[in-house]
């Protein structure tokens, strides 16, 4: 797949009988194109089976610009971009008029913010996001959902682990914003970028919600059992709903430094030292699990890759 530049749209699907719309979006970070390419090999082979389709599947690329660039960002991250605020004040202009790196984020959001606003006001019946990810660090795929039952009830349909919580304590993500739109989301973390199975796992999210969302029955779908296999080998024993209890900030003041061997959705028990920061040993409150354990690459050619982000704890819920 070539990562020159491209038009923003991957696929459209859909468009003539009264149904749900399912918005996938790939590469909101440009350094993940597996989620990208994901969406392009599903839709592209419902298009090429002339499957039909209930309401629209739209698959759209988040940061075209910085998928271009093979960078995680250009200048912002545009994953921590979509405020109240921000989305109150934001104009109309052309984002192509932006001349530096500096405005390219906010090109980015003005022009995915106007095509996300189309297709919701153009919806006939609920509107669902998949936001296709993936992670430095390896570890199982797994779901970041909200916390309404609607929330609840899709994610329910995919055999991943959901974990609940991040998005309140991360300000300006995608899926947090068009949750407040009235959307039914979900973020889906494929596994470390690299890892061989992340594309399948990716594509697998794909084809099981196209069937929860109700946009294609599993008939029209032959990989749909196969993808279900494939995500709960992957889910092992782990549980299906995740609570975070505890975000670990990894600003400069703090000094943030993760204990080596952590992967994502890492199992630990009570009292295992996780990291350390100025203000000592950081140890894990309860049995639990280690969330998106930040690890600097070396060199390191952009800020720190998760923002403040340091790591994030969480525990089984109910």
């Amino acid at each position: 797949m070539s990562l020159g530049f491209r038009p923003r749209a991957i696929e459209r699907l859909g468009g003539g009988a009264t149904g749900p719309t399912l918005i996938a979006i790939g590469g909101l970070h440009g350094n993940e194109p597996a989620g990208v390419a994901a969406i392009g090999a599903v839709l592209g082979r419902l298009r090429e089976r002339g499957a039909a389709i209930q309401g629209d599947v739209i698959g759209l690329i988040g940061n075209v610009r910085a998928l271009a660039a093979r960078r995680r960002f250009l200048a912002r991250d545009l994953n921590r971009l979509w405020t109240p605020a921000r989305m109150a004040a934001l104009l109309p202009p052309d984002p192509w008029t932006a001349p530096t790196t500096d405005g390219a984020e906010i090109a980015e959001l003005i022009e995915l913010a106007g095509e996300l606003e189309r297709a919701i006001a153009a919806a006939r019946g609920p509107v669902f996001v998949l936001d296709l990810h993936t992670s430095p660090v390896p570890g199982p795929p797994f779901g970041v959902i909200g916390g309404t039952p609607a929330h609840r009830a899709f994610a329910a349909q995919l055999p991943l682990p959901a974990v609940l919580g991040i998005e309140e304590r991360i300000e300006g993500t995608l899926t947090r914003h068009l949750a407040g739109r009235g959307c039914v989301t979900m973020a889906i973390e494929g596994g470390q970028a690299d890892a061989p199975a992340t594309a399948a796992h990716l594509e697998a999210a794909v084809a099981l919600a196209l069937v929860a969302s109700g946009c294609a029955r599993a008939a029209q779908l032959p990989e749909a059992a196969a993808a279900r296999q494939l995500l709960t080998r992957a889910q092992g024993a782990l549980p299906a709903l995740i609570e975070v209890t505890q975000r670990h900030e990894a600003s400069p003041e703090r000094e943030l430094r993760m204990e080596p061997g952590f992967a994502s959705l890492s199992p630990v028990a009570a009292g295992t030292l996780l990291a350390r920061d100025r203000s000592g040993e950081l140890r894990a409150p309860s049995d639990g699990f280690v969330i998106y354990p930040l690890y600097h690459p070396q060199p390191q050619p952009q800020p720190q890759p998760q923002g403040t982000d340091g790591f994030f704890f969480g525990r089984a819920a109910s």
